[in-house]
């Protein structure tokens, strides 16, 4: 049996992106420079240091740069699979008792990450408490309602079809809990 899985794109802000990796890899370079002047020791260990406190710096910042990137959705079988930074989510679609299309707009979070175009964990939202897997602090998304009374926020490019087949796919694995969509 094949499975027919498509990854779904996030709509993602980068206001700023290139700007603050530049801000950043630029402070790099002025303190390694910095370190470089001040340390104590021979040249050769010192430039070392230096480069050392650089790549630090510059790994934060492709960090930075690759964290949006690794922000999907997948429908595949009787689960979605949410892919970001840290690893991914699946949810089953038995468990999901709601879609439905919302405006959202993220505020105070807890234990996630927000860089623009990477908004991933549990936030204080103007729908109430929510996880995202978002790639804008405020817009349009879909909106999971899961039996664990759990709301899961996503922000597809494509919102419509995906919303469409998620609700394909739920009245397949059983309907959710509620028997909404």
């Amino acid at each position: 049996m094949a499975k027919s899985e498509r990854k779904f794109e996030p709509e993602q802000d980068f206001d700023g992106r290139f700007q603050r990796a530049a801000t950043l890899l630029l402070m790099g370079l002025l303190l390694a420079y910095y370190t470089y002047r001040v340390a104590a020791g021979p040249d050769g260990w010192r430039a070392v240091f230096a480069l050392l406190v650089f790549l630090v710096v510059a790994a934060f910042a492709g960090l930075l740069w690759l964290m949006p990137a690794s922000l999907y959705y997948s429908l595949a079988g009787d689960r979605l699979e949410v892919g970001h930074l840290l690893g991914r989510r699946r949810i089953l679609l038995e468990n999901v008792r709601l879609v439905k299309p919302v405006e959202y707009a993220l505020g105070r979070r807890s234990g996630s990450a927000a860089i623009p175009g990477y908004y991933v964990g549990r936030f204080q939202s103007s729908l109430g408490k929510l996880t995202a897997y978002a790639g804008k602090p405020a817009g349009e998304g879909l909106l999971l309602l899961l039996n664990t009374g759990e709301m899961v926020l996503l922000t597809p490019r494509e919102a419509g079809l995906l919303r469409s087949r998620l609700e394909s796919a739920i009245a397949r694995a059983g309907g959710g809990g509620g028997g909404e969509g």
